[in-house]
């Protein structure tokens, strides 16, 4: 009983920390380079992993079985991936790269090439989201961690995403040719 309550403590201490720690990395790498945005939030998510990892693993040498209740937590963190706004200011969800040209009114051949690797690298990191959490909801029968980390995972995941369209409009915006009341 009291190893069930102390793994409960410390899911919840990673999964709290671990949440907040994903908000304030992306509120303060907001207007970083991507590779540091990627780099921060990514770390987070790789320690986050691991931690789960190592629970699922020792839940699996002692043969832990723990509730499916706790898939509640990993389908919200679905959730939070599916609603997180992957895209810079008015644009719609998933803009294509001529919407992204005209949002900084530059319809020409390099910026549709530059729009078009903003939006690969965009998409890679939010479905990459969606793949870590869809594991960790296959790790959550015999780890804690592993379910509860899921929405902050889909938070980090959903900035990182988002960062690297923002990215490419940031530089229309600070020259002020974005649309009036658009903001990045």
């Amino acid at each position: 009983m009291a190893r069930s309550w102390w793994a409960s403590c410390q899911a919840g201490f990673v999964s709290i920390g671990g949440f907040f720690a994903v908000i304030i990395a992306a509120a303060v790498t907001y207007r970083s380079s991507a590779l540091v945005t990627t780099a921060t939030l990514g770390g987070l998510v790789v320690g986050f992993t691991a931690v789960a990892a190592y629970e699922w693993w020792a839940g699996r040498r002692l043969g832990t079985e723990l509730s499916r209740l706790q898939l509640i937590v990993v389908a919200a963190g679905l959730v939070f991936w599916q609603l997180y706004q992957t895209s810079p200011g008015g644009l719609p969800y998933d803009p294509t790269s001529a919407q992204l040209c005209a949002y900084i009114q530059r319809l020409d051949r390099p910026c549709l090439i530059e729009a078009d690797a903003a939006r690969l690298h965009s998409d890679i990191a939010w479905w990459s989201t969606g793949i870590i959490i869809v594991i960790l909801g296959l790790m959550a029968r015999r780890s804690r961690t592993a379910a509860w980390i899921a929405p902050a995972v889909a938070i980090a995941g959903g900035a990182v995403a988002l960062h690297f369209l923002d990215v490419f409009v940031r530089p229309a915006a600070a020259a002020g040719l974005l649309p009036a009341g658009a903001a990045p």
